[in-house]
């Protein structure tokens, strides 16, 4: 897309007015963002199924990783088409709002926004994959009566692949302010980013900071419970007899309750 835009002459290393500015912000800008989003959602979809096998294979149903696997593609699907709307109604608002419809019969200005479309396309499919793959996770790991040992392993799982996402928002955080270069932070911009903002602390961070409470709570049973359990072994038998099942049951409290 960055080339493409040089090509066509909407990206021009000497920018002489303050919409050339903008023009080349926003190509630049909705290009990179738009490999960020692209490369994002193949890595959020990849560990999502590396850790739906792991989870199920944690709690016993293996053989339903495929059934899950065709929900989420089903899922998939509906976001697409989706956000195919979204990628046409967004790049009109923002014309609307800046006042770029009279220029649209500028070359550079009409190659911007049909740029803006995939732009706009993956930025609303990442959202939606987003939040759909993390709470997907989560009601895998709410779902069932599993022992204290499985449902750490299953914590971690979900707390890999939030830190995951969180690690995809930094990169498209870090990306965002090529938009402002040399230019004044526009209201439809704050508007938009405090609405994605919102949607990632409502949907992904505020339930991570929950899960992370609950591994608190869940190592601090777990802890106990081994405890009264050495001291009964302890106290019922000779301890070279039972030495080997007291060290596996240390062996699990220092692997996950530390």
């Amino acid at each position: 897309m960055v080339i493409l835009h040089f090509l066509a002459g909407t990206v021009k290393l000497n920018i002489d007015s303050s919409d050339a500015q903008r023009d080349f912000n926003t190509a630049i800008g909705t290009a990179l963002l738009s490999g960020v989003f692209l490369f994002s959602i193949r890595v959020i979809q990849k560990q999502a199924a590396k850790n739906l096998y792991s989870m199920l294979n944690v709690i016993g149903k293996r053989d339903e990783f495929w059934l899950h696997r065709k929900k989420l593609s089903e899922q998939f699907a509906k976001h697409l088409i989706l956000s195919v709307a979204v990628s046409f109604i967004m790049p009109l608002l923002y014309m609307l709002s800046e006042g770029l419809l009279v220029r649209l019969h500028e070359k550079e200005v009409f190659i911007v926004a049909v740029g803006a479309i995939p732009f706009w396309l993956l930025l609303t499919l990442f959202v939606l994959q987003l939040i759909t793959v993390n709470r997907y996770s989560w009601k895998i790991l709410f779902g069932g009566d599993i022992d204290l040992v499985d449902k750490l392993k299953l914590y971690s799982r979900v707390m890999k692949m939030a830190m995951i996402t969180l690690a995809t928002i930094g990169l498209v955080l870090a990306v965002i302010p090529v938009f402002w270069i040399n230019q004044p932070i526009h209201f439809f911009d704050i508007a938009t980013l405090i609405f994605l903002l919102t949607l990632i602390v409502s949907f992904l961070f505020a339930p991570f900071v929950y899960i992370a409470l609950i591994v608190g709570k869940v190592k601090y049973a777990l802890a106990k419970d081994i405890d009264k359990r050495v001291d009964k072994l302890i106290k019922e038998s000779v301890v070279y007899e039972r030495s080997q099942e007291i060290e596996e049951l240390l062996y699990i409290k220092e692997k996950y309750c530390n």
